[in-house]
């Protein structure tokens, strides 16, 4: 990484001038780029077309069993001709007992059943049919030809699996064809029985090699139940498939890269759960990524003609780019140096021009603001506090007043006498000093005046409790904290709900901080309002023109205390609100230690 920093420096050092270093920038940079995409759009080129090679040879595999699957089906269905006539069910038990003549009759019987089964839907890859007894005797075929003596059928590997499956169709072959048979009897006589045998050419695996469309040097192999080849499309010409490749065929499907990197082939292989051959797939590398050969010259001429280009481009247009941009180094050099008399004279339109224009225009601005931005900052926040604290909410005086002259009217002398004191109380706590920082226990001594007044005004509806940790009543707090929070928990919150309602505040510490908090259950706010608050309480507090918030829907309440815990106490201080509509409302404020 050392030479790669210091790389700059060398170009520097051997080429002083800023446009042949520039020159020769963007050429190492181009070249660099060109390579790196090439690179890239090769490497994802390549990934892509493997990956969309093995899905597609995948899915052909599966196709090819499928095909086959469905054929096998078929023919498995044409050995099962006797189960749907009892006669023939019944004759097989009693075959052993029967006369010569009946056994010939029943022979040619049976014989003439499946002839006529295999030829109502003609079968282009059909040999013959077979049908032995269960002591291995030939009952009738369909090109009168045998496998040999009954003994010689009776020890025969077909003839052994056909009846140890009892029934299940078993698959077998033979150089140049391929076999289905088939135990028939009555279920409840396991000892006779006859067992048919159809033999087919591969007509059916070619005619799937024409249909799945392969290249020219791929190929399609059917394997049997050992990995022993059956079918294999491939020219006689073509090599035979290594016995180390057939050993990496394993499982019920799968697919894999094998061979040097001259012959490297994509084998992609599935197993039947029908038949229990596999299907294999195997497709040289060399056709699968031959398209790729065109996008790498694609990518060597794009990249010489990008190189031509871009060293055309920067011979014609490096001087005038870099001149101007000397001369703007210059100029910011002298106001490094404290001399922000000095200006940049580019008569330029473009970019350089503007940036020059704007350039200039940012020397007045910082010229300006160093004289005039720290006292202006330091007099908009006195004044942005002054019109906080001014923001008290002529609300309750209102009320209050409105409750005295309705109670004076019907002569209510000692709650009037109470209301008065409190409001007092309140009056005299408000303006018997200037100090903005208090003690909690002065706060709540203001909330005790206040829900007095109001405890008189909603006559009793209005439950009001505190949850106060002792250590906390000397806690320092600003001024008017508690009462805008309890004053919108009685208007917003109580006045609104039906019946009695309760107010709690409570305050404790946490190893983060200490935590006020005012808790109402009252009909609380909808989660639009709550959101249009909450966006209110993240606008700058200091704006070019500073505005007074709505006094509506807790809006001048939570927004004084907001302003004036974030003014003074910054990262310091958390707010949070939680309500839901008619669950009540929580207003939390978090003090960091």
């Amino acid at each position: 990484m050392r030479w790669l920093q210091s790389l700059p420096n060398i170009f520097m050092a051997l080429f002083p001038r800023i446009r042949t270093t520039l020159l020769l920038s963007y050429f190492v940079i181009i070249l660099i780029c060109i390579a790196l995409i090439s690179t890239a759009s090769f490497y994802i080129s390549y990934n892509s077309m493997a990956e969309r090679v093995e899905t597609a040879s995948a899915q052909m595999v599966r196709q090819i069993e499928f095909n086959m699957d469905n054929d096998f089906h078929n023919k498995r269905n044409l050995l099962l001709a006797p189960y749907y006539n009892q006669e023939y069910i019944d004759n097989i038990n009693a075959y052993p007992g029967m006369d010569s003549q009946n056994k010939f009759l029943f022979r040619q019987k049976l014989g003439d059943l499946f002839l006529k089964g295999f030829n109502i839907t003609p079968i282009p890859d059909f040999i013959r049919f077979q049908i032995y007894y269960s002591n291995g005797e030939l009952l009738n075929s369909s090109d009168n030809t045998s496998f040999g003596s009954a003994s010689e059928v009776l020890n025969a590997d077909w003839f052994r699996q056909t009846v140890a499956k009892d029934g299940l169709v078993t698959f077998s072959s033979s150089p140049g064809m391929y076999a289905t048979s088939m135990l028939i009897r009555d279920f409840s006589n396991p000892i006779s029985f006859i067992v048919v045998r159809a033999d087919y050419t591969f007509g059916l695996f070619d005619g799937i090699r024409q249909r799945a469309d392969l290249t020219a040097n791929s190929r399609f192999l059917i394997l049997n139940d050992v990995n022993q080849p059956i079918y294999d499309s491939a020219e006689t010409s073509q090599p035979e498939i290594e016995a180390g490749t057939l050993a990496q065929i394993k499982g019920d499907s799968g697919k894999f890269w094998t061979g040097s990197s001259d012959a490297k082939m994509l084998v992609s292989y599935t197993r039947s759960q029908y038949s229990n051959w596999k299907t294999v797939l195997i497709m040289p590398k060399t056709e699968i990524f031959s398209p790729l050969d065109k996008i790498k010259t694609t990518a060597i001429w794009t990249a010489f003609a990008a190189l031509v280009v871009s060293t055309i481009l920067s011979l014609l247009f490096g001087r005038s780019i870099t001149k101007p941009i000397l001369h703007l180094y210059k100029t910011v050099n002298h106001i490094k140096r404290g001399d922000f008399s000095v200006r940049v004279d580019i008569k330029r339109k473009d970019e350089i021009g503007r940036i020059a224009m704007n350039f200039n225009a940012m020397q007045d601005e910082l010229q300006k603001q160093i004289e005039t931005k720290y006292v202006y900052q330091i007099k908009l926040q006195q004044m942005e506090l002054a019109l906080l604290y001014s923001q008290i909410n002529p609300h309750f005086l209102y009320n209050t007043l409105d409750s005295i002259k309705a109670m004076a009217d019907y002569y209510k002398v000692e709650e009037i006498g109470q209301m008065s004191q409190s409001l007092a109380d309140m009056f005299r706590y408000n303006t018997r000093n200037s100090n903005e920082i208090v003690t909690l226990q002065e706060e709540l001594v203001q909330i005790e005046a206040y829900m007095n007044i109001q405890g008189i005004r909603f006559e009793g509806k209005i439950d009001y409790k505190q949850e106060i940790e002792e250590e906390l009543f000397d806690f320092p707090m600003l001024k008017m904290t508690l009462q805008p929070l309890v004053e919108n928990a009685v208007f917003h919150g109580i006045e609104r709900k039906r019946g009695k309602g309760s107010i709690h505040l409570k305050a404790w510490r946490e190893e983060d901080g200490v935590y006020i908090q005012v808790s109402d259950d009252g009909v609380g706010i909808s989660e639009a309002r709550l959101e249009e608050i909450m966006d209110s309480l993240r606008q700058p507090l200091y704006q070019e023109e500073f505005k007074l918030p709505a006094a509506a829907n807790m809006g001048i309440g939570v927004q004084n205390v907001y302003a004036r815990y974030t003014i003074r106490y910054g990262e310091g201080f958390h707010f949070h609100i939680d309500s839901r509509k008619g669950r009540g409302t929580q207003v939390t404020l978090h003090l960091t230690a």
